[in-house]
């Protein structure tokens, strides 16, 4: 028989000045989202939830699950993840795929992370979907950290573009982080959700 690990549950909440994914806006304005996890050994379930500023729908949810394991030093993981529309308009796509590939390594005060997003056809409008971002952490000791990042997405039925992040977080307890971020991309023309942002998080994990 196997000896499988206990489960580890967790939720996360998070509350962002304007919500944010792949480089651009999700919102005009706050964005909550819900995530309860169940950690088993090196397998990660959750769903999720959170809300969205769109013509075609006013949130979307998911479900993944995900596997984490060691290669030659560094750290993989694979995520599959099923995501939703709620209360979509008639004639969208409300339901995706995603898969997701990681990579990360840490030393010392500094961790890198390389991560791949793809969608054959994704919510809403768009169609098939790459995104690739690399990103770096640096400690800086006593609870803070400084971080940055830059992607590409190519989109098949929606503009392609580059984005890139920048900013701070610090720890204020074990469960609760805040964070300050700039956000922006190079196609700025295309609207208010491409406009370069500052913007503020709030985590919760327990």
């Amino acid at each position: 028989m196997f000896d499988l690990p206990p489960p580890d549950p967790a939720i996360e909440l998070s509350v962002a000045t304007r919500g944010y994914s792949k480089g651009i806006a999700q919102t005009e304005g706050p964005q909550l989202l819900v995530r309860p996890e169940l950690q088993l050994g090196p397998a990660l379930l959750s769903v999720y939830a959170k809300n969205v500023t769109s013509p075609t729908s006013d949130g979307e949810a998911g479900i993944s699950g995900g596997y984490r394991f060691g290669l030659a030093g560094l750290d993989v993981a694979a995520t599959v993840v099923v995501k939703t529309l709620l209360d979509p308009s008639n004639g969208v796509d409300a339901t995706a795929l995603e898969l997701i590939g990681g990579l990360s390594r840490t030393s010392g005060p500094f961790s890198g992370r390389l991560n791949y997003f793809f969608s054959p056809d994704e919510l809403g409008t768009t169609r098939r979907s790459h995104y690739l971002e690399g990103s770096g952490t640096y400690g800086l000791g006593r609870g803070f950290s400084a971080s940055a990042g830059l992607g590409v997405r190519r989109r098949v039925a929606s503009p392609n573009y580059v984005s890139y992040n920048a900013g701070a977080s610090y720890k204020i307890s074990d469960q609760l982080t805040a964070d300050l971020r700039w956000f922006g991309n190079d196609r700025s023309e295309l609207g208010a959700f491409f406009k370069d942002r500052l913007v503020g998080t709030l985590r919760a994990r327990f």
